[in-house]
């Protein structure tokens, strides 16, 4: 922001400024991303900042919203700058470290509540596996908290930064239903389950270079990153999936975009099933639904 020592600076200046500069620096949504700083640092909605359109910004508020335009403007992810995204339409606590939620996960949230609804079954275990924020196990508890159906869902991640995590959004959230396990995959998992979800890290080597700096260069490279072009998640969970499976029970993937192939041989070398795809908002394979084949 341009020192000018007699100007005094309104919302309505720093918002556009900010606008301004942010396409500049090539961030997409430049407009949005000012308004969702700016509201931040005054702890007010977007909305309110168009009623307070003429009002002269304090010192520290503008100094606070100084900091987050230069770190924005390197691409740092908005999401850690504000320590908080919306995922389903729920707020979730976010922070370095941790992988941000997609908007493609919700297909696979979607998937997973439509095929608990269409069952006449009444009691359900999940296991998500690599849960990061407890995006997922969240969501689908959320959905259910006035449902007659009985939902006990366990959420493990490697990472113990995620684990603690997850249990603060589910504190936040006063959720029951989910508990929490730090393990690497099913390492010490005991239990079956009528479903197993995951949302695996599956970018590719390549991929991963092509990935935008903000994702490439601010995001754990773990959460992102596998090995075997993408597929060595898919491939780790369905080696041991059928000891934590229960008869009947489904697996619930998400993939990358062109990962089907991948995984279906994957799922045809383990006797798995594919019974169901759904697509993503630009049509690409996102989630794969499978069942044991025998």
């Amino acid at each position: 922001m341009v020192s000018q020592d007699n100007k005094i600076w309104t919302v309505k200046d720093v918002l556009f400024w900010t606008s301004d500069y942010f396409s500049e620096k090539d961030i997409s949504s430049p407009h949005l991303n000012a308004e969702l700083l700016i509201a931040h640092v005054l702890e007010c909605s977007r909305l309110d900042l168009y009623m307070k359109y003429d009002r002269p910004l304090a010192k520290k508020d503008l100094s606070q919203i100084k900091k987050l335009i230069k770190r924005r403007a390197l691409h740092y992810p908005i999401q850690y700058l504000l320590g908080a995204t919306e995922f389903y339409g729920i707020p979730f606590f976010v922070e370095e470290g941790v992988l941000i939620p997609r908007p493609e996960t919700e297909i696979l949230v979607d998937a997973i509540i439509s095929y608990i609804k269409e069952s006449d079954q009444k009691a359900w275990s999940l296991l998500d596996i690599g849960t990061g924020t407890g995006n997922i196990p969240i969501s689908i508890s959320n959905s259910f908290k006035e449902s007659e159906k009985d939902i006990h869902i366990v959420a493990t991640d490697v990472s113990e930064k995620a684990i603690k995590l997850t249990e603060k959004n589910i504190d936040n959230l006063k959720i029951q239903n989910i508990s929490l396990l730090h393990s690497d995959i099913f390492d010490i998992v005991t239990d079956t389950y009528d479903c197993i979800i995951s949302n695996p890290p599956y970018i590719s080597e390549k991929e991963f270079k092509e990935l935008p700096v903000e994702i490439k260069d601010h995001e754990p490279r773990e959460a992102l990153f596998a090995k075997e072009n993408g597929l060595e998640f898919y491939h780790k969970i369905l080696q041991n999936a059928r000891k934590y499976l229960k008869n009947n029970g489904r697996i619930f993937f998400e993939i990358g975009a062109y990962q089907k192939d991948g995984v279906s041989k994957l799922a045809k070398q383990y006797n798995y099933k594919i019974i169901d795809i759904k697509q993503d908002y630009n049509d690409f394979d996102r989630v794969l639904i499978l069942k044991n084949n025998t």
